[in-house]
């Protein structure tokens, strides 16, 4: 796992951490306004001042393959040393594809639909998150988009060496940007802990960061959240992301690309359009649909603990409470007003689906529970 560095204020200790590596040339990895306007800027600057830096900033939201070419030619140009990624999911992700095209000039593409294994560079990355939703400085894969298609590269050396979390840099998104990063995270918590692939120890992060986030959400969604609040999230974003390191994601993601592609809806949003449903069907599904080798008092214990940790009364009121949990935060909790307003547009979402995620699923869900996760 990364060397973790958590807690207010906590990028004063770039200068030292910088010290550990005799990094001749660096490739700092931003967004194109969040970095200034998070606070990171003026604390990296002084970091790095004296060292050759090259800033890379100029690429999509969602990473796209050819964004990632460009800065890659550039990292190979100049003849990098140290990735150095300040930012959100995006940020973050785009500095893992460069660490996992770096070596393997001409095969960007075979290397994103997993046809050639990524070659470690051997470049250290240090990860410095400005947003409390993907907890991608936490994984050892990022997300990629090969035309309108979406990939997930993954290898052990993706993962970041050096992570700084330090939740002042959260304080100046918006209500609703906090709400979708929020969102992403508990999403990830709650999916972890059904998840086929899930363990004990991915259990184990999951519930502690719903909690954290449960403690927290209304606050965070506030102009004036305190600087408790901002760790927490940041921290709790971590702990999600530590949970689908290892166990990966599942239903409501593997739909929610397809959401956000069509209809431009953030990524956190995007996954909760679906998950209350899908929740639902979960908390009610019977010993016939389950998917998980582990049997169905497996999966029923886990949906216990869920709804207790998620304030869920009975498994009927599932979705009810979460899209409730929605608009509390600021969230349109339903489909049908957040673009796909025709039986027809929300048939078309309903096929657009991630089957690496979907196969992840506890639960098969059969076309009546396509047809009532979409509203058709």
């Amino acid at each position: 796992m990364p060397h973790l560095i958590s807690g207010l204020n906590s990028l004063a200790q770039l200068t030292p951490v910088l010290a550990r590596y005799p990094a001749r040339r660096i490739l700092l990895v931003t967004g194109k306004g969040s970095y200034a306007a998070s606070g990171a800027r003026a604390h990296t600057e002084a970091a790095l001042q004296g060292r050759s830096i090259l800033h890379f900033y100029d690429f999509d939201v969602n990473p796209k393959i050819e964004d990632a070419q460009r800065g890659v030619a550039l990292a190979r140009e100049e003849g990098i040393d140290l990735i150095l990624a300040v930012g959100g999911g995006s940020v973050l992700d785009m500095a893992k594809l460069i660490k996992a095209f770096y070596a393997s000039p001409g095969a960007e593409k075979t290397l994103t639909q997993g046809k050639t294994p990524v070659t470690d560079p051997d470049i250290p990355l240090i990860a410095i998150p400005t947003t409390a939703g993907s907890g991608s400085e936490a994984t050892h894969f990022a997300v990629v988009y090969l035309g309108a298609d979406k990939y997930s590269v993954a290898a052990p050396c993706l993962l970041p060496d050096q992570v700084i979390l330090d939740g002042s840099l959260l304080a100046s998104a918006a209500p609703y940007q906090k709400a979708c990063n929020l969102l992403d995270a508990l999403a990830q918590a709650i999916e972890s802990a059904w998840a086929v692939g899930s363990t004990a120890e991915s259990r184990g992060y999951s519930f502690e960061a719903i909690d954290l986030i449960m403690q927290h959400a209304r606050a965070m969604v506030q102009p004036d959240a305190d600087s408790v609040t901002l760790q927490a999230m940041a921290e709790a974003a971590h702990l999600a992301g530590k949970a689908i390191n290892i166990s990966k994601t599942t239903a409501a993601h593997a739909w929610s690309y397809g959401i956000t592609g069509t209809y431009g809806i953030p990524h956190g949003h995007a996954v909760w359009l679906t998950l209350p449903a899908i929740f639902q069907i979960h908390a009610l599904a019977d010993e016939t649909q389950i998917n998980d080798p582990r049997g169905p008092q497996h999966l029923r214990a886990i949906m216990v603990q869920l709804m207790q940790a998620l304030s869920i009364a009975t498994p009927d009121q599932a979705s009810t409470t979460l899209r409730q949990f929605m608009t509390d935060i600021g969230a349109e909790p339903d489909l049908t007003k957040s673009g796909p307003d025709t039986p027809e547009k929300r048939t078309a979402l309903s096929t657009q689906v991630n089957m690496q995620r979907m196969s992840n699923n506890p639960v098969r869900l059969s076309d009546a529970d396509i047809q009532a996760i979409f509203d058709l």
